[in-house]
């Protein structure tokens, strides 16, 4: 690495972490990810420390070159400092703008299943009317979310983790002030028909959304004389209802709950909306 180099990429690290303190600021996202903070903070120490040292080493360079290190020391730098930098851009990214995850119920079974990877957008996001969102469960904020959801199991059911958050995928339906109403349906007169604004909604397998009379309690908790109230938001899943599909493991069909969602723990936060699906790695596709 030559003198010049060497500075020039000194800059480089700096205006990075320049642009980070400024997107950590201004709140750009609504996710929180400690550890792609603490990765960005070790990204820069190395990266200025590998470039102080390039420095250093142009400036009392010796004649004589004995051993790896007095032979490659230069290289090694190099390699270091390059590392670095392409890690500080991988977790400004990731911090700041898009990130990978996990499907891992059939909430939005058959847009999105179990073992499906995607990817978020969370720079800047605004809630829009049908977007496949991200929303952050808190057991402050949304009561009825049961404990077990928050606890990780393995393959054989053994608990590995207890999480104070988790993440929901939904589909968001309902925006502040717009008019919810229940139809009770004619056909079956136990359950009655989600209305928003004096439409059926359904989901994009043209199926309608049902509510008991408990879960129409729990939405009404939000709504202001049938209208949706600021700052709150509907986020149903695509599984409207339950399916029935055959299961590998167990080698027979067997019958899936419907999603749990808004019906079951009320409107959400708009604090709580950290941003929506734009794309499924694998199997490779558009997410509408």
């Amino acid at each position: 690495m030559t003198l010049k180099k060497a500075y020039k990429t000194l800059i480089l690290t700096i205006l990075l972490m320049m642009l980070t303190i400024v997107l950590y600021a201004y709140h750009v996202t609504k996710l929180t990810l400690v550890w792609g903070m603490i990765g960005l903070t070790i990204s820069a120490i190395v990266s200025i420390f590998s470039i102080l040292l390039s420095i250093h080493q142009v400036k009392h360079k010796k004649i004589v070159n004995i051993g790896f290190w007095s032979k490659h020391k230069f290289e090694v730098l190099d390699w270091f400092t390059f590392l670095s930098i392409s890690l500080m851009i991988i977790f400004m990214v990731f911090t700041f703008a898009f990130l990978p995850s996990d499907v891992e119920q059939y909430s939005m079974y058959p847009t999105l299943q179990p073992g499906e990877r995607i990817v978020i957008s969370h720079f800047m996001y605004e809630p829009q009317r049908n977007d496949v969102i991200i929303v952050e469960i808190t057991k402050e904020a949304y009561p009825l979310v049961s404990s077990d959801k928050y606890i990780e199991r393995d393959q054989y059911n053994r608990v590995i983790a207890i999480h104070e958050r988790i993440y929901f995928v939904k589909r968001l339906v309902g925006l502040p002030g717009d008019q919810i109403d229940f139809i009770v349906d004619e056909n079956n007169p136990s359950q009655s028909i989600v209305k928003i604004n004096g439409e059926i909604i359904k989901s994009p397998y043209d199926e309608q959304y049902y509510v008991q009379d408990d879960q129409i309690d729990i939405l009404g908790q939000s709504l202001t004389d049938g209208i949706l109230d600021e700052g709150r938001y509907l986020a149903f899943g695509d599984n409207a209802n339950g399916f029935t599909a055959y299961d590998s493991i167990l080698g027979y069909e067997r019958d899936y709950p419907g999603s749990f969602d808004s019906r079951g723990f009320g409107a959400v936060y708009a604090d709580d909306i950290i941003g929506k699906v734009i794309f499924r790695m694998w199997p490779m596709g558009a997410v509408k």
